[in-house]
């Protein structure tokens, strides 16, 4: 199904050389204290001038998957030679190497996105900003400044997202304290590039941000990697735990837009949404767009679950028969010939009421997995205490009820593993039946487990 275009709007952009009035007329350099002038609220676009080079904005939309709508956009820098070609924008941001002037640079350049900003969205969105590390160590007279000039903008700070971006050296100390007192001034904080370079784990811990940005190469991963994508649900899953929003940037195909959408990301932003542009997008193209892909999204959620109750009640209705036949007399091996012949099937094993292994495991014939089983030792399986596991746990605590566990990783052959279990009373005591399948091999041959992973 082709991808809906999103369409931005036109009446808040003209394009550079095409109007010559500006909006607010920005000194980069020295004085370090950036001014605005000759404010017109009917002008459209604002500009400013580096040496022989115009600086201008343009804006990439931030899209919520609740909310089927851009809540934000990132400030990206344009840069034209006097002949109008392209530059490099780290090329401009390195081009001061005094003292201090790259920083004011920089401010000047989110001063600027900021004017534009007022124009391009609603009252509700936000503006993300891209900042080093150093941007962040200020004095108290230009922390004055921004507070003044946002003022003029009549552009809150709680409506403005500062992107930490990545770097190996500085002082975190000072870095922490001044993400510190941009927090409490109201601004927001987002990591960027979280998964890349530098920016991992350890900053969301330092530097407690509002919002996780996931590098492009995350979620280019998953879409190459089914193992990566499994693991993507759980990597969002902790950054919400420390407290902060998802958002997955770079996404440029359809299959990362489900992929994104299935690990519960909050917000994403990519090329399959929408490209960079000076304007507004059109908001009844971003809603079609979001509509079309949460509809796919749920009619594969839906064809997934109902393939995944039939196997699972396969297995569960096989399970339960051979508990039968084990309270019934017969022993463990003759007892799951039937459950050991179900496809991903890997073994069968009994515990007793302290999930101590009683006798070895049970095998199926012709298992699916040829990983090497980590638990092995000279001592037999007998004895091996699995009391952590849920598939006990569980078990122990609903006599007769078959328990099934969320896919794990398995020591005994190094597997993704999904546990049966079903707590018994046969010759005056508890005992657990357990069966371990190969899930990997399950998920594959039934189109189950990753929904998005199996649109390919």
């Amino acid at each position: 199904m082709p991808k809906p275009k999103i369409r931005f709007t036109t009446a808040a952009f003209h394009r550079y050389g095409e109007r010559r009035a500006i909006l607010a007329s920005i000194q980069l350099g020295p004085p370090d204290l950036l001014q605005f002038s000759g404010n017109d609220a009917s002008l459209q676009s604002s500009f400013a001038r580096f040496g022989d080079l115009t600086l201008s904005s343009a804006f990439q939309p931030i899209f919520s998957f609740s909310h089927h709508r851009p809540i934000g956009y990132e400030a990206l820098l344009r840069a034209y030679d006097p002949a109008r070609n392209e530059v490099e924008p780290l090329k401009v941001l390195n081009r001061s190497k005094a003292r201090g002037r790259w920083n004011n640079l920089e401010r000047g350049v989110q001063l600027l996105h900021a004017s534009n900003f007022v124009r391009v969205a609603n009252a509700h969105q936000r503006l993300f900003l891209n900042t080093r590390p150093e941007g962040f160590i200020i004095s108290e007279g230009y922390r004055r400044l921004v507070e003044d000039t946002l003022a003029r903008l009549q552009l809150p700070p709680q409506r403005i997202v500062l992107e930490v971006l990545e770097t190996p050296n500085g002082n975190i100390e000072r870095l922490i304290d001044g993400i510190a007192s941009f927090r409490q001034q109201g601004f927001l904080i987002a990591l960027d590039d979280f998964g890349a370079g530098h920016s991992n784990i350890d900053r969301v811990w330092q530097f407690q941000p509002d919002i996780v940005k996931l590098d492009r190469s995350v979620i280019a991963q998953a879409a190459r990697e089914p193992r990566v994508a499994r693991v993507l649900p759980r990597l969002v899953s902790l950054l919400h735990e420390t407290g902060a929003l998802v958002l997955v940037e770079g996404v440029e195909t359809q299959f990362e837009a489900l992929l994104s959408m299935e690990c519960d990301a909050d917000f994403v932003q990519g090329f399959y949404f929408a490209r960079p542009a000076p304007g507004s997008v059109d908001e009844e193209s971003c809603r079609a767009v979001m509509d079309s892909l949460s509809e796919m999204f749920r009619a594969r959620v839906e064809v997934n679950a109902r393939a995944k109750t039939t196997l699972l009640s396969t297995y569960a209705v096989a399970l339960q028969t051979a508990a039968e036949k084990f309270c019934a007399g017969i022993d463990l091996p003759h007892a799951s010939e039937n459950l050991l012949r179900l496809e991903g099937a890997v073994r069968c094993f009994l515990l007793d009421a302290r999930a101590f292994q009683i006798g070895d495991d049970v095998k199926a014939a012709q298992p699916c997995i040829s990983a090497p089983n980590l638990s092995q030792s000279t001592a037999e399986p007998s004895g091996y205490c699995w009391d952590r596991r849920p598939y006990f746990r569980n078990a122990i605590s609903e006599l007769g009820k078959v328990q099934i566990t969320e896919p794990y990783l398995s020591i005994n052959g190094v597997h993704l593993c999904v546990t049966f279990s079903i707590a018994i009373s046969a010759n005056g005591s508890v005992w657990v039946m357990c069966v371990d399948t190969d899930w990997r091999h399950i998920a594959g041959r039934y189109d189950l487990g990753n929904a998005a992973t199996n649109m390919r």
